[in-house]
């Protein structure tokens, strides 16, 4: 069942390469969706991340070599942009949810989501 989440992304290094991208993979694509285009350490500032400037550049390099964002090395300053589109995004987190809780049934899924909402008051 795990070629179910796994998705391709058409890049030189990433060409015929499955990727998942992590939860802080994740949050590093939110940035660059959001920027456009980024360096490591606008990222990083961005996120005002608990862990290290060197820590955000490993993952965007992982990345990079996953074909999940492009980088623009013309510059001393490395450009990284999104080469993993929301809609991929979307997809991938539906069908996660879809697996993981709703055991592959669209239709329970689209049944929990008519529900009326509750709070636990």
């Amino acid at each position: 069942m795990e070629g179910f989440f796994l998705y391709y992304c058409n890049t030189n290094f990433g060409m015929g390469k499955y990727i998942k991208p992590t939860e802080k993979e994740f949050e590093i694509l939110s940035v660059l969706w959001q920027e456009g285009s980024a360096s490591v350490k606008k990222v990083h500032e961005i996120l005002a991340s608990k862990t290290g400037y060197t820590t955000t550049l490993k993952l965007m390099q992982i990345m990079f070599e996953k074909g999940i964002v492009k980088r623009d090395t013309t510059t001393k300053q490395h450009i990284y942009k999104a080469n993993y589109t929301k809609d991929q995004a979307k997809e991938f987190k539906v069908k996660q949810i879809l697996s993981n809780f709703f055991d592959d049934d669209k239709a329970l899924l689209i049944a929990y989501l008519s529900e009326p909402v509750t709070t636990n008051s």
